[in-house]
């Protein structure tokens, strides 16, 4: 049985910010996300050598790991518009 789909394209599911995408997003199943040495954002797949997606320096603002529930970033505390403190200070 052939497993189709992009979850099975990578085990790690990204976020990119980008304004290649109308709502400034894009999400990507890679395993491993990499800046070339001219600022390309390069996606990893499952095997060796295949690239999942491509985006050209300039054309990104940042990229975390994301989760594949609601796509927020998974490993920032504070990040405001992103990710909502657990904790409020009072």
């Amino acid at each position: 049985m052939t497993k189709s789909g992009p979850q099975h394209c990578g085990k790690y599911y990204w976020c990119i910010k980008t304004d290649l995408s109308e709502d400034g997003e894009i999400y990507v199943h890679a395993d491993s996300l990499k800046v070339n040495c001219n600022g390309d954002l390069i996606c990893h797949g499952k095997k060796v050598g295949v690239i999942n997606l491509a985006i050209a320096a300039g054309c990104w603002k940042a990229f975390f790991a994301a989760s594949v529930w609601d796509g927020s970033a998974i490993a920032v505390e504070h990040w405001s518009g992103e990710v909502e403190p657990r904790h409020k200070k009072q």
